[in-house]
This record gives structure tokens, sequence and C-alpha cells, in this order.
């Protein structure tokens, strides 16, 4: 006689447990033993988990320049870009350029392994050994190492969720993708209907769902999500005019 069972084991090989996690990135292998033993169920079980590659992607990328930092690593002014939720080797800001004046990028806070291209690149030249954007403005900018891709483009953030189409989750709304201010600083939006404000910012170069790089106003600040789970609820009314300021990540909502 067979007795088939079907259990969702996590962390201590508890049914419905928490995740599992590891302490590093990388290849695993699992060995999941089983051994008929009295009591809870996770008597029976025990598993193994041992690292065969560690992953050495960096899980973290700077951008420096004469707007950001003014070439001093140990500066605040130096950006610090967020990741990807759940991409690695992904990463995403969105900053006020100045057409005249020189960027680059690095894993690091230092002169050590710092780049400006990464084989297929999109929107910006290369001159002196620093990046520069065409124009003036607000642009996006999306690093994926794994893709070896760099691309800026002007920035877009479309509002999504039931404050601006009513819960159905569009995305690249039209009707709710932020106006550039008119001096090209800042992105404001009016909230259509009552409800929980979401937003994110859209890359062409962007490899998946909206809500990996979605972020919130929390204090009169911008506070990005990355790798966390859903953000805190932030209730707004119809008619309220959420203003992004992405140079110091300060915004209103008023």
């Amino acid at each position: 006689r067979y007795i088939k069972a079907n259990t969702n084991l996590g962390a201590n090989c508890l049914p419905g447990g928490e995740n599992i996690k590891v302490e590093k990135a990388g290849t695993y292998t699992i060995t999941l033993t089983y051994t008929l033993a009295q009591g809870a169920i996770a008597n029976s079980y025990k598993f193994e988990t041992t690292l065969t590659a560690e992953d050495k992607t960096p899980t973290e990328m700077y951008m420096i320049g004469a707007d950001f930092g003014n070439w001093d690593w140990a500066s605040d002014g130096i950006v610090s870009l967020t990741q990807v939720n759940g991409k690695s080797g992904e990463f995403w800001t969105i900053k006020y350029f100045n057409a005249a004046n020189g960027f680059k990028f690095c894993p690091k806070k230092e002169w050590n392994g710092d780049f400006t291209n990464l084989g297929e690149d999109a929107g910006f030249t290369v001159a002196d050994g620093n990046c520069f954007v065409p124009a003036d403005g607000l642009y996006m900018v999306y690093v994926n190492l794994a893709d070896s891709k760099l691309t800026i483009e002007p920035a877009a953030v479309y509002g999504i969720g039931e404050c601006f189409d009513g819960g159905a989750y569009t995305a690249k709304n039209e009707a709710a993708k932020f106006a550039v201010s008119a001096d090209g600083k800042s992105l404001t939006a009016t909230v259509a209907t009552a409800g929980k404000l979401r937003m994110y910012a859209e890359s062409t170069a962007a490899t998946s769902d909206w809500w990996t790089r979605e972020f919130n106003v929390f204090e009169g600040k911008i506070e990005y999500r990355g790798n966390g789970g859903d953000q805190a609820a932030v209730p707004v009314t119809a008619g309220q005019v959420v203003t992004l300021n992405f140079a110091d990540d300060t915004a209103t909502i008023q």
C-alpha cells in the first residue's frame, strides 16, 4: 500500500514555514532527505545546501561626475543606483543631467572598476573617458551587467493601480504618465481617484515587471522598493498633485 503526501516545507522543514534563505548568492546543490519518523512532519525531513559556485555579480552601483559628487568619492552627492527587484546585476536611477558635464559608473566608491560603457549601449556618448547625455534634462539610467547593456533615456514615470486606472494595474498607461515640470527638473501627476498611491519608473531596457522598479513617498522623501517587499500603503485623495524631485529624492503630495 502506498501513501502520497504533498506538503509545503519552509525553513526548518516546517510546513508553511518561512522561505528558506542562503547567506550568499550563487549556484547550490540542495539535498532533501526523508526518513519516516513519529511526530511532526518536520521530524521526517532534513535538507542540506552546498554552495557550488558563488555569484560575484555586484550588488551595488554608483554614479559619479561633475554633477554627482564633483568627482569626489567621499562626497554625499555620489548617486547610489537602486537594484531592480529580483534581477541580479540590474540597477536604475533617475537624475537631472547637464549635457556639458561628464559622469561614469562603478560598483564601488573608488577608482577601481569604473566604466563608461558595457558594450551594448544607448542614449549617450563617451568623450575624454566620460559619459555625456545629448541635452539637459531628467534621464532614466538602466544598468544591466548580465546583458552588458547601459541605457540612458528621458525619464518616464507612471502611476498605476487604484489611483490611476481603477485598479486595473495597466502598465505604461499614458493617462497616468507623470509630466515634466516647466524647469525640466521634476515630474508631476494628478491623482485621478482616491486610493493607495503606487508609482514606478519605466525603461525600454527593463527585463521585468513594473513593480520591480517601484517607489513611493514617505514623509516628503522618495523611498525605493529595491529588493524589498510591498511598501506601506500611501493613501491619497482625488485631485492631489504628486511632485517628484529626483535631484535630492524629495517629493510632495498636495
